[in-house]
């Protein structure tokens, strides 16, 4: 009885109707989830930023201060990303640069046309202005790539260095680090192909040279950075265990080392 009972239960229209609804709602569904696809797949990408949006948020930037708010750090976070994406497809004469409230603090004038923008805003103390970098370059092509470096830093000399088969610049610069401390600084970069690099054993085993107190300079004809006191805001390297005295570094073979 309950063989004939089952055999009468599929061949009820009822059942038939049933299994074409679930045909019917899983093409649907898949369908629903193809059309989804597509839509995600053809969104327009992000636009980037114009000229006018950098120059309200920089503004916005110079009258605010370190460290104020969680909306400021914010701010002067997405403001350089939106520099990068902007110097990746503009070229930026200094004229324009100050126009969108930046400096263009260096220019290589070389094939890389490598630049350094500069903004900056208070730090609220002792410090006085703190100075933020990012830099442009383009390759053999001629595309345009940017970075928003990490350390601060007013940056304004540049020289090439003499590395065949390579493209190296020396950048130094200053940053005031504390009422008794003006940093010198130096950074050697590197642009390799696409990408632009921070050797990490450039000066003597570090990534960065950064003293207290004194002076930084570079002698073309010895190819040494020159590191003397300067004692207008206190001791030199102030924070040292023993007393400083002024050396040298030569370039050798891509580095900044203490003997050649």
């Amino acid at each position: 009885m309950r063989s004939c009972a089952l055999h009468r239960f599929f061949r009820e229209p009822s059942y038939y109707w049933a299994v074409k609804k679930i045909k019917v709602l899983s093409i649907l569904v898949v369908s629903l989830v193809a059309a989804m696809t597509r839509a995600l797949a053809q969104q327009p990408a992000k636009p980037a930023p114009t000229a006018a949006e950098l120059k309200k948020n920089f503004a916005r930037i110079e009258r605010g201060t370190e460290g104020e708010s969680a909306a400021f750090d914010k701010l002067t976070a997405t403001t350089a990303r939106q520099l990068v994406a902007y110097l990746k497809t503009h070229e930026v004469s200094a004229a324009a640069a100050k126009n969108l409230g930046l400096d263009l603090s260096i220019d290589s004038h070389d094939a890389a046309h490598f630049k350094v923008f500069t903004y900056s805003y208070a730090s609220g103390g002792t410090r006085g202005t703190v100075h933020r970098t990012v830099f442009q370059w383009q390759n053999q092509t001629g595309k345009l790539f940017a970075y928003s470096f990490g350390e601060e830093g007013a940056l304004g000399e540049l020289y090439k260095m003499p590395s065949p088969g390579r493209t190296q610049y020396l950048l130094l610069g200053n940053e005031r680090g504390s009422g008794i401390c003006e940093r010198a600084i130096a950074f050697l970069v590197e642009l390799k192909g696409d990408y632009l690099l921070l050797d990490k054993q450039a000066f003597a085993n570090k990534p960065t040279l950064d003293i207290c107190n004194t002076e930084f300079s570079y002698d073309a004809r010895q190819q040494a950075l020159v590191v003397v006191a300067d004692s207008t805001f206190g001791d030199p390297d102030v924070y040292a265990d023993t007393p400083f005295q002024p050396f040298k570094l030569y370039f050798s073979q891509g580095r900044f080392v203490k003997n050649k």
